[in-house]
């Protein structure tokens, strides 16, 4: 990661959070399923507003052909947000992307990780020695200097239970947490994710 971002991202930690690592992350690509992990668009958060500049609305329009990870505007589509144990065994059969309500850690966290923001934004969770917190980075092309840079949702470390590669050759990763809820998010730079979570579990490993 390139050294200007982890500046920006230890910047909006509060002081007494000592940042130890972080990590890319952006919606997974729907496929139309029921079990897709796209938030309803008035669950998103709105994040650096105020900041956007000349071009932003052209960018977002083409930021598919460039970065995936700056997708940040799901269309609504037959997400079925359930806390109904049958539906859990389910979807751990059909390697779903989501299980959980919108109000559970899961849906939470699908949430933070999906914002909706009128500039260019790359969204990181940062790992501190406590918690993971989501912090947003204005992406700013051609330049490395005046980022706007804001905190979002933070979650106990502890509150994350596993970690899981959704599928051999995608860079889809499922996070379960303690309420038994998991959602899906898309992590580009996977090698850095691993490095700070080696005890992720493979494709092949069933969901816990």
């Amino acid at each position: 990661m390139q050294p200007d971002l982890m500046t920006s991202i230890a910047s909006a930690l509060p002081v007494n959070e000592r940042l130890v690592g972080a990590f890319e992350v952006g919606r997974a690509l729907s496929d139309r399923r029921e079990d897709d992990a796209d938030v309803p668009p008035d669950r998103q958060p709105k994040v650096l507003v105020g900041h956007s500049r000349p071009g932003d609305r052209r960018r977002g329009f083409l930021s598919f052909l460039f970065d995936t990870a700056t997708l940040t505007d799901p269309k609504p589509g037959p997400v079925k947000a359930t806390g109904d144990p049958a539906a859990r065994v389910k979807r751990q059969k059909k390697n779903g992307r989501f299980f959980g309500t919108w109000d559970s850690l899961a849906g939470q966290w699908l949430a933070a990780g999906q914002p909706h923001a009128e500039t260019g934004v790359i969204t990181f969770v940062a790992l501190t020695e406590g918690n993971l917190r989501f912090v947003y980075v204005q992406n700013i092309r051609g330049s490395q200097t005046g980022r706007a840079v804001e905190s979002g949702a933070c979650f106990p470390r502890t509150a994350l239970a596993w970690t899981r590669h959704r599928a051999g050759g995608r860079k889809e990763f499922q996070f379960g947490f303690g309420d038994g809820s998991w959602g899906t998010l898309m992590v580009p730079q996977d090698k850095e994710f691993l490095a700070l979570f080696p005890g992720t579990l493979t494709h092949k490993d069933p969901i816990p």
